[in-house]
Formats: structure tokens, C-alpha cells, sequence
């Protein structure tokens, strides 16, 4: 896809994002370039895959937003304008993703399942931030995943949800917003099972892209087993995710903990990788995602 303009005779690559409504206009988060190509030269499938590669960029954000704040940070965000003032020294960006375009339905959802009210930027028709300002009872993986539950069951609107990191309320938070949309863009495409993710969901898959070849060379025959023996893979990594909790994974799993206990013993043993170490739960839990994505 480096080559744009040779598959496109009619795109246009600029520093900064046109404004031209006949143009569907993708960021090239790798040359830092905004690409705009004629309506008619795209097709509904080349549309889609384009999505995959570059991020969206809709030419009636500003006019979608319902207030005048949202317009500044949709502009702040997607024209380079100046950063607006927040109510609080920190804030981050929620990145949803929506199967309907029912922007009248997700705006009341917001207003009733949040306790504290949040702006949202719409970047897409199916696509907006919600915008949360620092505070003690920041949202929550676990409540992100109950909004979703309520937005599906109540108002008919599946969706995905990326939640940032806080950040300080400066300028520094664009270049937040175009890596955040990216994690985000990578997430729904290695881990498309999971609804609701954040960075450090992401960061593992990351680097298994770059240095898969090297790790199934070096563990090819725990990746094996892994495969021949899915009990074993879901035990261990359900553990990990639980922080290595033997007592609250055995309840999940249904077993008594001292048959957990034998289970991952058999496994260190075999292995020689000691899972209940730090170093050894990462080897693991990657060990674990290469077997399953296979």
C-alpha cells in the first residue's frame, strides 16, 4: 500500500487533509501524509480494505458535532487546530466503533449508562471519542464491557470499544490520537473476539508480529503441544490473566485448586519455563496467542 498513487492514478497525497466532499480521504500514519481519492475510483471492497491500512478521515466531522466544544476538539484533532481547554489536567480518548449509524440512539445510551457527562467527536459515520476528563472513578474495562452489553440489549447497536490512556491536556495529545487509532485499528484486527481492549491488550500481538519466526524456531514443540491440548493453553493463560491467581482460576475453571496446582507443575516441569515468574508468564502467554492464532 506504499504505492498508493500507482494503484490510484487520480489520488492526491498532501501534508495536510483536503476538503473536498467528492474524495474519500485516509492518514497514512506511516509517511505522516493525508491521501484523497475520487468516490467513483473506490469501490465498496477496496473501500473496506483501504480502512484496514489507513485511518479514516470524514470531511463532515465538524458539522456533525452537536457543540460547539466538540467542533473545536474534532478540529484540534483532525485540522491541526489549537487544543481546547479541558476541565481537568488530564484527560483521554475512548474510541468507539459502531455497527449502526444511529448516532441519536449512541448519544442517549452515553447520557443514560455514564454517571459523568462525556463529550463525544464523531470521526466517522459509525465512528467517534468519547472524551473523559480525569477523575476518581475513571471507566472501567469492566464497565466498558456493561455499556456495550446495554448498548447492544436496549438501543439494537453492536460496537467496539478502545480505551486510551490519560494524558496531559496539551497539543501532545494529537500525536496520542493518531497512535491510540491505530492500536485501536490493530486490536479489532488481532483480537476481534475481544470487545472491549486497551494498549496493553495490544502491545503482546505487537510484538509477536515481529518476532513470531524466531519464537515457534525456539518453542516449537511447546506450540505443539499447546495445539494438540487446547485444556492446557485456555488453563494457563486464563491464569495468567488472572495475575497468576491459582485459587480464582480453579474456581473458574471449575477444578479444585490442588489439581490446578498439579497441572501447571506438570507443565513447569516439562517445560523448564516457570510460569508463576514474570518472565516466564510473558514467554508463556505468548506461547499461548501463536497457538491459538494457528
Amino acid at each position: 500500500m506504499q504505492n498508493i498513487e500507482m494503484i490510484y492514478e487520480r489520488a492526491i497525497v498532501t501534508e495536510q487533509p483536503e476538503a473536498d466532499k467528492s474524495r474519500l480521504h485516509y492518514y497514512d500514519k506511516g509517511r505522516n501524509r493525508y491521501i484523497s481519492i475520487p468516490k467513483e475510483d473506490v469501490s465498496g471492497r477496496e473501500e473496506q480494505l483501504l480502512s484496514h491500512f489507513f485511518v479514516p478521515i470524514s470531511q463532515d466531522g465538524e458539522a456533525s458535532q452537536s457543540s460547539s466544544l466538540e467542533q473545536a476538539w474534532w478540529a484540534f484533532l483532525i485540522k491541526d487546530g489549537e487544543c481546547p481547554a479541558a476541565g481537568a489536567q488530564r484527560i483521554r480518548f475512548l474510541y468507539m466503533k459502531l455497527t449502526e449509524h444511529d448516532r441519536d440512539g449512541f448519544l442517549k445510551a452515553v447520557d443514560t449508562f455514564f454517571d459523568h457527562a462525556l463529550l463525544v467527536v464523531w470521526t466517522g459515520d459509525r465512528e467517534c471519542i468519547l472524551i473523559e476528563e480525569a477523575s476518581d472513578y475513571p471507566i472501567q474495562k469492566e464497565d466498558g464491557q456493561t455499556f456495550l452489553d446495554v448498548l447492544a440489549g436496549d438501543f439494537y447497536i453492536a460496537g467496539r470499544l478502545f480505551i486510551g490512556r490519560f494524558g496531559q491536556a496539551a497539543d501532545s495529545l494529537r500525536d496520542t490520537y493518531k497512535r491510540e487509532t491505530e492500536a485501536a485499528r490493530k486490536a479489532a484486527l488481532f483480537i476481534p473476539e475481544q470487545r472491549v481492549t486497551t494498549i496493553e491488550m495490544v502491545v503482546p500481538h505487537l510484538f509477536l508480529a515481529g518476532s513470531r519466526a524466531e519464537l515457534s524456531s525456539l518453542f516449537a514443540e511447546e506450540q505443539e503441544w499447546f495445539e494438540a491440548d487446547e485444556d492446557l493453553r485456555n488453563t494457563l493463560q486464563l491464569l495468567i490473566q488472572n495475575h497468576l491467581n491459582v485459587s480464582q482460576t480453579a474456581k473458574q475453571l471449575h477444578l479444585h485448586r490442588n489439581s490446578l496446582q498439579y497441572r501447571i507443575d506438570k507443565f513447569v516441569d516439562r517445560t523448564g519455563i516457570d510460569v508463576r515468574s514474570y518472565e516466564g508468564a510473558m514467554l508463556v502467554y505468548m506461547i499461548c496467542l501463536m497457538s491459538a492464532q494457528k
